[in-house]
């Protein structure tokens, strides 16, 4: 069964896609932008989807950052932090934790 990324900041949704199916793994993707500093809920049904989370750190704020952060905590969910905005790097990541932990 194909794992789910969750992916966390930037804005080429496309591309993580597409890297994903290549991966063999589902992208589920946030921009991270919120209005008034964040959204839990909204942040709390993606993660519920994901099976890895991942959050770009170059290209998501602090305050969504620690909301992502926060609702992992939660929910027992492994999040990972990858610097920059790489697509392919952020998603090798989450592969290589989803099949260490398996």
């Amino acid at each position: 069964m194909k794992k789910t990324v969750a992916i966390f900041g930037g804005s080429q949704e496309a591309t993580y896609k597409r890297i994903g199916q290549k991966n063999n793994v589902n992208i589920i993707f946030h921009s991270g932008k919120t209005r008034n500093g964040g959204n839990k809920k909204e942040f709390k049904t993606l993660v519920k989807k994901a099976d890895c989370v991942v959050v770009l750190l170059g290209a998501v704020g602090h305050v969504s950052m620690d909301i992502v952060k926060e609702v992992c905590k939660d929910l027992g969910k492994d999040v990972l932090y990858h610097n920059g905005f790489g697509a392919s790097g952020a998603i090798q990541r989450c592969v290589e934790h989803l099949n260490t932990a398996a």
